[in-house]
């Protein structure tokens, strides 16, 4: 019975650590929460005995009583509306407050994680899932909001039941009408009886609730992923594709359908709720009319007096309705807890240790030699390989071309490179030295990446650009000519200062040159000795191209530099070309050596150099 008790109960170990981690956000939302319950409670019943002492003063003519009451009830009620309106609002802008600060500790988490954790398919997928549910369910305002109403349940019932004690023991006048049904004993056991149908009756309506959520909460998920990702597709989005295509009537059929869909579902399920709603009132309603008959035994009886009558009876009507609640309540704790447990799970991943402890050494002449040894790679969760056995010395101060197909194994590498992943077998080494040895961050410090999906943010260019680095601005100038983006950032409104974006107000859209280019900015303003270029011209014309690769010879002189490009054209720029193939290194030389020597990357040249030579 225990175990049964304690399994039907165990939500609430999520339930009460959500509460936990919001007073730690906000010290005074659990105060708020626990004053409002006690003076509703208080007020409540407080309110009732004033009743009472109020009908007897009536009865009696004694008036001055009678103001007395009357008084105390319209003070209890003020005190219990002002002391609830202040609290309420406090509870819902806290909750508010703390539910972003709670989005602020996922996103943290999130970026505390192992990169190989945080951007695998699973994590993503799964923190999608979890803000699709957020955004339709609800999120953490809802929990405060039911632990209020469970504590004001529990105070209800504990209030109840001393007085209900005292009407127990409430003894009938000896020649009095009914006196044998008022004594203790026989009041004892109708009330006894009552509250067994009332905890029984809602017990069978819970377990009626609990079937329709468990029947309808399978389909739940599904449905509100349906109708998000078809919202998202009609209301997000330019609409080029669905214009040129004449797509209108298929996306907004399938709106219609699915939105049909989920009326009939969620109309179903609302009947169900109204079912279990109607079978709690007929529960609460029998326990109200068995009460009203007890309390009106001992008024006959002279056991009580008929002011009392209404408090006793006031008193039962609400250990119906707080059963009630208590147990409407914890059903709702125990849907929302059941998706809150996945945010927990988030929060409690294990973040990324502290790899490395070793500074790299540094140097002004720019040595830094880069090394795979016996390199091979799958990602987490996959049985196939994407490196292969690759060994390869990257030439310090010299600039090195990646190329090969889609596929080939180029980013990955540059991924490992970055030490955003950990080699499946083999090492990377830096002067000789295991990257794994070397304390990450500092080992980091020495790269300046443009990855191919690169990332501007709503910032200021000058945030963008300096990132996580101290401000020069006569530095931020530099790197933005040395990338061929200072005239059109001079041209903007604010220059430095001009928004990118519209996510955080108005601002700049760059077009997707201007973007890449100030990403290549933010890479050479960081001044570091390894420059990691991944696509770096995809967006740029062929003139653009030649003139950024031109610059970039000059701007890379003295450090170690590593390109990936489809465009054959940019590895002449390079004094070594390594050619993958199926995640491993096929060739690997000059542009004149790997010509001459007709393979993989000769027929690569010459199918580009197709399309511009007829």
């Amino acid at each position: 019975m225990l175990s049964r008790l304690r399994d039907s109960l165990s939500f609430h170990r999520t339930g009460l650590r959500v509460l936990w981690l919001l007073h730690g956000l906000d010290r005074a939302l659990l105060p708020a929460l626990v004053i409002d319950s006690v003076v509703w409670v208080a007020a409540a019943y407080g309110s009732l005995a004033l009743t009472a002492l109020l009908v007897n003063g009536l009865m009696a003519l004694e008036w001055r009583a009678c103001a007395v009451a009357a008084a105390g009830i319209v003070a209890l009620n003020a005190l219990a509306g002002v002391v609830g309106r202040v609290c309420g609002y406090h509870r819902q802008d806290g909750a508010w407050v703390s539910w972003l600060a709670f989005q602020l500790l996922t996103r943290k988490k999130a970026l505390a994680l192992d990169y190989e954790t945080a951007a695998s398919p699973a994590f993503q997928g799964r923190i999608a899932t979890l803000d699709q549910t957020v955004r339709i369910k609800g999120g953490l305002s809802m929990i405060p909001a039911a632990y209020r109403a469970v504590l004001e349940s529990a105070l209800s019932i504990a209030t109840c039941v001393a007085l209900m004690a005292a009407l127990v023991a409430a003894m009938p006048a000896p020649e009095a009408p009914l006196a044998l049904a008022a004594s203790p004993v026989a009041s004892a056991v109708l009330l006894a009886c009552a509250v067994c149908a009332l905890v029984l009756g809602q017990r069978a309506v819970s377990r009626a609730s609990a079937r329709v959520t468990e029947r309808f909460s399978l389909g739940d998920g599904a449905m509100e992923r349906r109708m998000v990702y078809l919202y998202d597709a009609i209301c997000h989005g330019d609409g080029k594709v669905e214009r040129v295509f004449g797509m209108h009537d298929m996306l907004l059929g399938a709106f219609r359908s699915v939105n049909a869909d989920s009326t009939r579902f969620y109309d179903r399920w609302r009947a169900g709720n109204r079912h279990v709603a109607m079978a709690s009132n007929a529960v609460n309603g029998a326990f109200v009319l068995a009460g009203y008959l007890l309390v009106a035994v001992k008024v006959i009886a002279g056991a009580i007096s008929v002011g009392a009558f209404a408090q006793y009876a006031g008193a039962l009507a609400q250990l119906g309705g707080a059963w009630s609640e208590l147990v409407s309540r914890n059903n709702d704790l125990r849907e929302h807890c059941a998706y809150l447990a996945e945010y927990l799970d988030v929060l409690d991943l294990p973040e990324a240790s502290g790899r490395g402890s070793v500074s790299p050494e540094k140097r002004d002449d720019g040595e830094y030699l880069l090394a795979f040894e016996h390199v091979s790679f799958r990602y987490p969760g996959s049985d196939e390989e994407v490196l292969h056995d690759v060994t390869l010395e990257l030439g310090a101060r010299r600039k090195t071309a990646l190329v090969g197909s889609n596929g080939a194994g180029k980013s990955t590498f540059i991924k490992l490179l970055c030490r955003l992943y950990r080699p499946t077998a083999g090492r990377i080494t830096l002067n000789g030295i295991d990257i794994e040895k070397y304390d990450e961050d500092e080992y980091r410090d020495l790269m300046a990446v443009v990855f191919q999906d690169f990332r501007l943010f709503a910032f200021p260019v000058a945030e963008n650009l300096a990132a996580g680095y101290p401000r020069d601005d006569s530095r931020l100038w530099r790197a933005l000519a040395q990338a061929d983006a200072e005239d059109f950032v001079r041209a903007w409104p604010d220059g430095l200062e001009t928004r990118l974006y519209q996510g955080l107000g108005p601002g700049v859209t760059p077009s997707g040159g201007q973007a890449q280019k100030l990403a290549l900015a933010r890479a050479l303003y960081k001044d570091a000795s390894v420059v990691i270029l991944d696509e770096p011209t995809a967006a740029l014309d062929p003139i653009s191209e030649a003139e950024v690769y031109e610059g970039f010879d000059r701007i890379v002189e003295g450090r170690t530099a590593v390109y990936i490009s489809h465009r054959m054209s940019s590895c002449r720029f390079c004094d070594d070309i390594v050619v993958f193939d199926g995640g491993r290194v096929a060739e690997r030389g000059s542009h004149e050596e790997l010509l001459a020597a007709g393979g993989l990357y000769a027929r690569l040249w010459d199918a580009q150099a197709g399309y511009y030579v007829g």
